[in-house]
């Protein structure tokens, strides 16, 4: 399994790259990073192909996936990633949930393990899925991409996709405060 950030997306309405905002010193995306590394994960940064420049001053440009997937939203970033390592699980987080707690990353590491043959492991509130920090598994994304790539869906979110698939859902807990909403 690998490590994903999600940093691709056009920030409306925070106005700036989210992943390049500071906290302490140290960009979001950076924080996310690190907060991969400490469970265990090599890490890879999807971005979209106006941000390399930005991006290289903090990765490697060989922990860069640049966008190459013409599906909108959060997908073109998970799904371009997959198609360089097609045989890989992805723990997925979005560059703006500088709150995740690593106890809730492996949670989530935990039910992959012990609760084999889902396609997609995500947190989930009452009423919807929270999709970053989730796991997708090489075996759902390929089911993805071809359901995509064959024209057989037109719908691409995220709440829709965990509803098509076989997706594991663990309630957030209460105390949780890892999936504070940086969207503004």
């Amino acid at each position: 399994m690998k490590g994903l950030i999600l940093c691709g997306g056009e920030s409306k309405r925070a106005g700036t790259d989210k992943g390049l905002k500071l906290e302490n010193g140290k960009t979001w995306a950076e924080i996310m990073n690190q907060k991969l590394i400490d469970l265990g994960l090599s890490v890879k940064v999807s971005i979209n192909s106006s941000q390399i420049t930005a991006y290289e001053n903090y990765f490697a440009k060989a922990d860069l996936i640049i966008d190459d997937v013409s599906i909108p939203g959060p997908l073109r970033g998970i799904l371009s990633a997959h198609k360089q390592f097609p045989d890989g699980n992805w723990m997925v987080l979005a560059c703006d949930l500088i709150d995740m707690q690593l106890q809730t990353m492996k949670q989530l590491m935990e039910s992959f393990k012990i609760n084999e043959g889902f396609d997609f492991y995500v947190y989930k509130n009452e009423k919807r899925y929270q999709p970053f920090c989730g796991i997708y598994t090489a075996n759902g994304l390929n089911k993805l991409l071809s359901t995509y790539q064959n024209k057989q869906e037109e719908n691409y979110s995220m709440q829709h996709v965990f509803d098509s698939f076989k997706t594991y859902a663990i309630p957030i807990a209460e105390e949780d405060s890892s999936f504070k909403n940086y969207n503004k």
